[in-house]
């Protein structure tokens, strides 16, 4: 039996969700499938048959309560759909259906996203944390919407998305809805030789060079953190790394770049400093059975330097 494709929307009241659903819908990825809309949210913008012309959803209304494997499995045999939209409550976190709704065989998750709208996000994120961070950990795209490119800080929200779960693929979409690229808003220099990374864009360094090998391998940069050894390397190698808030202020987690350098026993251990070296990456595993590209420093020279103001990174 062919597979019934599932794709899950999260994010608040008023992000652009419905929105995003109907052009989906009415796109030519979907054209003769039977598509059924579980709705459990109302908001300003609704399913109306003009939002999606050519195609006939099967609009199901109802609270997130009432989502359950009672009601995927009826939904199953009343509709036999082809795809499934799940337009979630966004003040409801997505752990309530990964966590606890079984569907059937057939539903297979074919896409998790979170639309945000922009204009917002920064009072939402610094209030409601902990469900940006659900949203993030059970999503696999983030849909940015309604950036302004000239005031919108684009690399840190990518990188408050990135600190959390760094696999995210990010789309940001202005007013227009035209796509707007990202390294044309990174707040540092690739062109210079060597790229002067201030010390309080540490993470967002970090965040783009994991997804961005091409961008970033062979170029000379240099990078503020502390230094902290790693026995295993036996005076060939140190990590410099920084603290950073990932979702909210008990959530600490260490961000570190992996520096090549041969030591002697007077090296700097535990001191701020400002390296300066190659990027190049090490192939490591993903912890999901896959391999990420990790970036890493061949160091050219380094610096005691003072503590940044700011020693942990944040990203909001």
């Amino acid at each position: 039996m062919d597979e019934c494709l599932v794709y899950f929307f999260t994010g608040f009241l008023d992000s652009g969700k419905t929105s995003v659903i109907c052009s989906w819908i009415g796109g030519e990825n979907f054209k003769n499938r039977k598509v059924v809309v579980i709705n459990t949210e109302e908001g300003e913008e609704e399913y109306l048959p003009e939002n999606y012309e050519g195609a006939n959803p099967t609009i199901i209304n109802c609270d997130t309560d009432d989502v359950d494997k009672d009601m995927t499995f009826d939904i199953e045999a009343k509709h036999k759909p082809g795809v499934v939209f799940i337009e979630w409550n966004g003040s409801v976190s997505p752990a309530e259906f990964f966590e606890k709704v079984d569907v059937p065989e057939r539903w297979v998750l074919a896409a998790s996203v979170v639309v945000i709208d922009a204009s917002t996000y920064g009072n939402f994120f610094r209030n409601m944390q902990t469900l940006f961070a659900d949203y993030f950990r059970y999503g696999d795209t983030v849909i940015f919407n309604r950036v302004d490119e000239e005031n919108d800080n684009l690399p840190k929200l990518r990188g408050s998305v990135k600190a959390v779960n760094p696999g995210m693929s990010i789309n940001f979409l202005g007013e227009d809805n035209k796509i707007i690229r990202i390294e044309d808003h990174l707040p540092f220099d690739l062109t210079q030789n060597p790229c002067n990374i201030a010390a309080d864009d540490f993470g967002l360094f970090y965040t783009d060079a994991m997804d961005n090998m091409n961008r970033y391998n062979g170029k000379r940069i240099s990078l503020i953190g502390q230094a902290v050894i790693l026995r295993e390397f036996n005076g060939r190698a140190f990590v410099l790394q920084r603290q950073a808030y990932t979702c909210c202020a008990a959530d600490i987690q260490m961000m570190g770049v992996l520096c090549f350098y041969e030591f002697k026993s007077n090296f700097p251990a535990g001191q701020w400093l400002k390296v300066t070296g190659q990027v190049r990456y090490f192939e490591d595993d993903d912890g999901q059975g896959g391999k990420i590209n990790v970036p890493c420093l061949t160091v050219e020279d380094y610096a005691i330097t003072s503590k940044p103001d700011n020693e942990v990174i944040y990203f909001n």
